[in-house]
């Protein structure tokens, strides 16, 4: 059976580190970056299996990431994956965005596995658009989608912040 190649994006380095340990021991091959932005010019070059990525991380947040790989005709079937200490109220947000999936933080390794496996079996239609989702009623006024027209280019109206 093929490794599948997991994309993380966690800015916590005790986090990343951990993350990183428990799913290459699980038998993924994993990659891990320390922001949205980072991970979003890595799906350009090395396209993962899957992403599994933190919501709230600076220079671009995971709610922007899944914004920008769902606007993005050749990513849209990207299934990217939530984890947040934020609670439900974050993680349906993160699901009206487009992520295929959102869990809690603190998790163990069989709850990562569980949604990370569902997630890359789900088909592409059973991923929600992020063209006119309830994302916009549901998110705050810095938080905008737009369309990719480049590789690595971030849609407009999505700032990295310092």
């Amino acid at each position: 059976m093929r490794r599948l190649k997991i994309l993380l994006a966690e800015d916590d380095d005790d986090l990343r580190s951990l993350y990183s340990y428990m799913l290459a021991a699980a038998g993924y091959k994993v990659n891990a970056v320390r922001n949205g932005l980072q991970a979003f010019a890595e799906i350009q070059v090395n396209r993962p299996d899957v992403v599994v990525t933190d919501i709230t991380m600076p220079v671009l947040s995971g709610l922007d990431l899944i914004v920008a790989v769902g606007a993005d005709d050749e990513l849209a079937d990207l299934p990217v994956v939530a984890i947040t200490s934020f609670g439900e109220g974050i993680c349906k947000l993160a699901r009206a965005a487009g992520a295929t999936d959102a869990i809690d933080k603190p998790t163990d390794i069989t709850r990562m596995r569980e949604v990370i496996e569902a997630a890359v079996s789900r088909s592409s239609s059973a991923r929600p658009s992020s063209n006119g989702s309830p994302l916009l009623e549901l998110s705050d006024k810095n938080h905008r989608t737009g369309a990719t027209a480049k590789p690595a280019t971030i849609p407009p109206g999505t700032r990295p912040r310092n």
